[in-house]
């Protein structure tokens, strides 16, 4: 008996041994890759394929062992670090949104660093990967400290840890959204430096558009956003679709409350969410010509600034080919770009669209915001309309409250609303504008009065509704 329990307890003692070293070596590999490391990785280039050039620190034994380190370094940079760039290529956040990986992903992680693990398929070209001399340094005891440049194939890598479940997609709390629609710009203030201004000193796109550099280099970043699966709509086409209209001739000058700008109708015609405008701008290095280009995007509705990227091409001896440099910046900043932009528009999902509305009244108009209907003044009829309307948890601003006009700013809009087809009686889901908006507007307070109402939409974010009618409009 004693034998047999001495046997057993031995073959318990031996088992658990096994299986407290197999977790002490789980662990310890794990460990390498899930705490914070003691090696340095920085974005150098990037690729026309989707991959990006890493330039990481690896520790080891002898000289391949450092080399084998620095590999998985480069790829776990990718996943837990945020990589910082050069002035030549833009960092990259890290794509895993922990520091180290949840318990659940843990054992896909170990697996996945594993010696022969599948970390490896995305190193591009392993079997060149060599340090330079300068690169190499005996740390003593038979360990080498190597710098290495490691060929990522950083969207592969992404798309899989995506399909995955272990990342997140861009604007993935989107939930099946579209993508904003969008719309590109030379700067203002690079059409005035360039003296592509009208009469008024405002702006002029189809002067500016006469820019040959100008024009391939939107033509360029249209194709960039467009293969990233963005709507873009191009600029001289709906100019020159306003060179025909009545709208494109009522353009008024800056300063009237109710004056369109030709941006405004530009965004209005194609219902823009977002704005992109970019200038560029010659500089020397070294003796040698680079172009630097600032892109910033805009709510279309507001005006508002919600991020801007500076971009750079390599510096080059003689003329800096302006395309072929734009080309390069866009890939040096395209994952963040993207990144920011799906950001800002999830926000606008969730927040709403902020427009201002603006009610006044024909001065042969009988009825003002006084005026009571059932007990109650029109204005507050008109405040609850809004307050229903608007993104739950939201507020908006009464800036003007009298009895001929009332001004709402900061109104949050939700960014999608259900529409019935009258005829079919079918619903369909519809984006939503200041002028949407102000038609379901007035045709409340027609309604509610009994008197017709004019919708004058400016752009995407500003709409006025007009009780009443204009006596010079019966005559």
């Amino acid at each position: 008996m004693k034998k047999i329990l001495l046997i057993t307890l031995t073959a318990l003692f031996a088992f658990m041994s096994m299986e407290g070293f197999a977790q002490s070596q789980r662990k310890k590999r794990a460990a390498i890759f899930t705490n914070p490391q003691n090696y340095d990785a920085q974005v150098i280039a990037v690729g026309t394929t989707g991959t990006k050039y890493i330039y990481v620190s690896g520790t080891g034994k002898k000289l391949e062992g450092a080399l084998f380190q620095a590999q998985q370094n480069a790829i776990h940079a990718c996943i837990f670090k945020n990589i910082p760039g050069t002035p030549q290529a833009e960092g990259v956040p890290a794509l895993y949104d922990a520091q180290e990986p949840k318990p659940e992903d843990e054992e896909f992680f170990d697996e996945f660093f594993a010696p022969d693990g599948m970390y490896l398929s995305f190193i591009a070209n392993r079997s060149t990967l060599k340090p330079e001399g300068k690169d190499v340094v005996d740390i003593g005891k038979g360990y080498f400290q190597v710098r290495l440049k490691v060929q990522v194939s950083y969207d592969q890598l992404k798309k899989y840890l995506v399909d995955n479940g272990k990342v997140k997609a861009f604007a993935a709390d989107l939930q099946g959204v579209a993508k904003p629609k969008m719309i590109i710009f030379p700067s203002d203030e690079w059409c005035k430096k360039a003296g592509y201004t009208d009469k008024n000193g405002n702006p002029d796109y189809n002067k500016a558009l006469s820019d040959d550099n100008l024009r391939d280099m939107i033509a360029t970043f249209e194709g960039f956003m467009s293969k990233a699966g963005y709507e873009i709509n191009d600029l001289r086409q709906e100019l020159n679709d306003y060179k025909t209209s009545r709208a494109y001739d009522a353009a008024e000058e800056y300063g009237n409350e109710k004056a369109a700008t030709m941006k405004d109708m530009l965004e209005s015609a194609v219902r823009a969410d977002m704005r992109i405008e970019f200038d560029y701008r010659m500089k020397n290095e070294a003796g040698k010509q680079y172009v630097e280009f600032n892109i910033g995007v805009y709510d279309a509705a507001t005006n508002k600034a919600l991020f801007s990227n500076v971009a750079r091409g390599t510096a080059v001896s003689g003329n800096a080919q302006l395309v072929n440099q734009l080309k390069e910046a866009i890939q040096n900043i395209q994952d963040h770009f993207l990144s920011q932009i799906n950001e800002k528009f999830a926000k606008m999902a969730k927040e709403g669209r902020e427009i201002i509305v603006v009610c006044d009244r024909f001065a042969s108009c009988d009825i003002t915001f006084n005026s009571t209907f059932d007990g109650d003044k029109l204005s507050l009829i008109i405040n609850d309309y809004v307050e229903s309307e608007v993104v739950e948890g939201t507020s908006f601003t009464t800036d003007i409250a009298t009895a001929n006009k009332l001004k709402y700013s900061q109104v949050h809009i939700p960014l999608f609303k259900e529409k019935k087809n009258r005829r079919t009686g079918k619903t369909t889901t519809v984006a939503q504008y200041a002028k949407d908006f102000g038609d379901g507007l007035a045709a409340y307070i027609t309604e509610v009065t009994g008197e017709p109402c004019r919708v004058e939409p400016r752009g995407v974010g500003r709409v006025f509704i007009t009780l009443g009618i204009d006596a010079t409009e019966e005559e």
